[in-house]
């Protein structure tokens, strides 16, 4: 029986993508190798967003050059947005590659290894961008009680830095019912929490208008979807992401503070406080209304958090502009933040700009603002010193084997003792200490 194994750099809607395609190669009959040197088949998934994401791919792909030499029948493949976006350039970049394959065509992994193994000839499949997957999705999860869904692929909000709409296409919702049927058989395997994905998850459109969805008044087609999936037995917790702040309403924080299985969470991309360098990234919305949008969910979702994104070092920024993304995050006070530096990302657009912010400049600015979060994120959570706070238990602590990490409500990751009877079961855990990245206690 021969063995594959996948490699997965990128965001959650890789890690999903990986997972579907693990179970389509079992179910085709392999086995999962526990490393590449076991394997007969390799396969990488990559996310384009970011340069240092991409560099660290084609490294880990090129020191598989011994390997290959010693095993020249293996199969070696690129899949994901890497794959869509540089397609036969993969192949005079790294020629021990076999195989690239886009997003839309990884249905057909099992059939295109079976035609490179035959023929010893590379493919490259990177023609169905726009296409949605068949609803036959094999049972196959990484996990036991948590699970990734994907509600739509695809984007057409076109931001400036971005190279999402030209590897995952255009976008496209997937079926209600289809999403609902597939929460539960989740639920109905023992599955108790699910994220839901997509590129804008706000922008989701609904295809089964006469699906008797809800007895709510709410017009917006995923809140319509929350308030389904709110009602599956077995589910207790629900999470998504992202939120596109130019879509993101009220009527979503209403729902998030309504339905008792939505987790109090949101993660709602500023990118940067400038109104000018925001025109520049075609977000589609101001420093104004992104501060009104958080401050009327501090409001209404009660203790609920916000985390975000930001980039620093965009193509003209000045000082000016960085200290109003500075301001920024000291007034809204995220939880939590992913932040880097800018890379120009052909064919998006501003890949045409001039990358005029020096490096040591683009550091000095990322520095400052993971310093600012990391005491915003520490105060936070020494807030909660004293609390009791629900916790969803995940595993055991690499380094420390007698604590359990789970996560709150609000997803911030808890420590706390445990065995391995209560992973993947709700627990209050009092805290009795912080970091900026971890809470740690005792469950009561």
């Amino acid at each position: 029986m021969k063995k594959v194994f996948i490699r997965t750099f990128g965001c959650q809607m890789n890690i999903r993508d990986s997972e579907f395609v693990m179970g389509l190669m079992l179910d085709d009959g392999y086995k999962r190798a526990g490393s590449a040197e076991d394997a007969d088949v390799i396969l990488f998934n990559s996310c384009s967003v970011r340069q240092h994401a991409e560099d660290r791919l084609f490294s880990n792909i090129s020191d598989l050059k011994k390997l290959k030499k010693r095993k020249p029948e293996i199969v070696i493949g690129l899949m994901g947005c890497t794959a869509q976006e540089h397609k036969d350039n993969i192949l005079r970049k790294i020629p021990l590659v076999d195989l690239v394959c886009g997003p839309g065509n990884e249905v057909d992994l099992p059939r295109l290894i079976k035609d490179v193994v035959k023929n010893r000839c590379p493919i490259i499949a990177a023609d169905k961008i726009n296409e949605l997957r068949p609803e036959k999705f094999p049972e196959y999860r990484e996990g036991d009680f948590k699970a990734f869904v994907s509600i739509g692929e695809g984007c057409n909000n076109f931001c400036s830095y971005c190279i999402v709409p030209y590897v995952r296409g255009a976008e496209r919702s997937r079926d209600a019912k289809d999403i609902i049927k597939e929460v539960k058989d989740l639920a109905a395997r023992g599955f108790k929490e699910i994220t839901l994905l997509g590129q804008n998850v706000n922008s989701f459109k609904l295809k089964t208008y006469n699906l008797k969805l809800t007895t709510s008044n709410r017009a917006n087609d995923f809140v319509r979807l929350l308030e389904a999936l709110n009602k599956i037995k077995g589910i207790e917790r629900i999470r998504f992401m992202t939120s596109h702040p130019k879509d993101a309403s009220t009527e979503l924080f209403e729902a998030m503070r309504d339905l008792e299985k939505v987790c109090e969470h949101l993660h709602l991309p500023l990118q940067s406080g400038s109104d000018r360098i925001l025109k520049l990234m075609n977000r589609g919305y101001n420093a104004a209304h992104y501060l009104k949008l958080s401050e009327s969910y501090r409001k209404i979702v009660h203790g609920g958090s916000i985390t975000t994104d930001v980039i620093v070092g965009f193509p003209s920024e000045r000082e000016a502009d960085f200290k109003k993304t500075v301001e920024m995050m000291e007034t809204v006070r995220f939880e939590s933040a992913f932040m880097f530096k800018y890379s120009p990302r052909p064919p998006a657009k501003s890949a045409r700009l001039k990358d005029d912010v020096p490096a040591d400049v683009k550091q000095r600015r990322l520095q400052k603002i993971l310093d600012l979060q990391c005491k915003i994120s520490e105060e936070y959570n020494k807030s909660l010193v004293g609390a009791t706070v629900e916790a969803l238990s995940d595993t055991f602590h690499a380094k420390e084997k007698s604590l359990i990490t789970g996560r709150t409500r609000t997803n911030r990751i808890t420590l706390f003792d445990g065995d391995k009877d209560c992973i993947g079961s709700l627990v209050n855990v009092k805290i009795g200490s912080a970091t900026p990245h971890a809470l740690k206690g005792r469950r009561v």
